[in-house]
């Protein structure tokens, strides 16, 4: 049970999360909305527990004081963990579409790409806790749309890349009252930024050095001013050196799900955009019929003298 791509180790995570998941919905699809919001608040409730108690239930954390750094909102994952009740019960729609995209993103990628634990036995416990917390994040993330608890609308798709980085400000400042706290790094040094350097939630300070394709592939989009240089020091721009292309990825991807999962109102804006632009550009506001190219005629006024007779 050797954890590598294409193993079957590396496939049982999926599977399970796959099962676990379509039981549900299928258990509970014809149930009310109140009785689906409160499974999803119960996963939510239990993973939360699960992150906040890591060194109660999980033996490999025994050693680690209490509140550590790993029972808090430290990165995206462990973020959308603990909010995703408050979310469900609170939240906006553009911010409820986000977690459903995010979460059930994060939950998936994180199978996909187990980076720490490629070589590594199946049964051990972090290995248990990774898959499990992850598992249960893509159900408490993708249930809620599956089960149409929240209105998917495609015009929200230009806020997600806000809603990220305005998640980015949370992690980040949660590590500050952390750090100030004591209980990760010295703060009476003031090196809270080398901190964070070191720390790298999100990747937002620096590329992961696992993944260095990636990083070429940002490259392409990113100005080489926000770039760092090892071989001169020079550091990277906090999330600006990744900025463009994730409010791209943000846009491209939200525009996709929100037309596939907003069909009709999609077609509907679609329609009436083209009923505008056809208003403007033809002739006595005549629309033309679709496939055809829209021409723009000049408009002829008669500003020539009457002859008298």
């Amino acid at each position: 049970m050797i954890i590598d791509y294409g193993s079957a180790a590396y496939f049982i995570p999926f599977l399970i999360t796959a099962l676990a998941v379509a039981a549900l919905y299928f258990a509970f699809r014809g149930r009310t909305a109140r009785t689906k919001r409160a499974v999803v608040l119960v996963l939510a409730a239990l993973n939360i527990a699960q992150h906040l108690l890591k060194q109660f239930i999980y033996p490999h954390y025994e050693s680690m004081a209490y509140p550590d750094l790993i029972n808090t909102a430290y990165n995206m994952c462990a973020t959308l963990i603990l909010i995703t009740p408050f979310v469900v019960l609170f939240g906006g729609r553009a911010f409820k579409q986000f977690v459903s995209y995010v979460g059930t993103a994060a939950g998936v990628l994180t199978m996909i790409v187990p980076h720490w634990y490629i070589g590594q036995t199946f049964f051990q416990w972090d290995v248990l806790r990774y898959y499990l917390c992850h598992g249960m994040l893509v159900a408490t993330s993708l249930l809620p749309a599956l089960w149409r608890l929240h209105r998917f609308n495609w015009r929200d798709f230009l806020k997600f890349p806000f809603l990220f980085f305005f998640m980015l400000i949370i992690i980040a400042f949660n590590d500050l009252i952390f750090w100030c706290l004591g209980v990760v790094g010295d703060y009476t040094d003031g090196k809270f930024f080398d901190m964070l350097y070191e720390a790298n939630p999100c990747w937002m300070m620096h590329p992961d050095e696992g993944f260095g394709w990636l990083k070429d592939v940002i490259a392409v989009f990113t100005p080489d001013i926000f770039f760092g240089d090892a071989a001169s020091g020079k550091p990277y721009v906090p999330v600006l050196w990744y900025a463009i292309p994730v409010t791209l990825l943000f846009w491209v991807l939200g525009f996709a799900l929100g037309a596939l999962l907003d069909g009709k109102r999609f077609i509907a804006d679609m329609r009436a955009a083209r009923a505008r632009v056809c208003r403007i550009f033809s002739r006595g506001g005549v629309c033309p019929v679709a496939g055809v190219r829209i021409k723009y005629v000049r408009p002829e006024f008669d500003v020539g003298r009457k002859k008298r007779r």
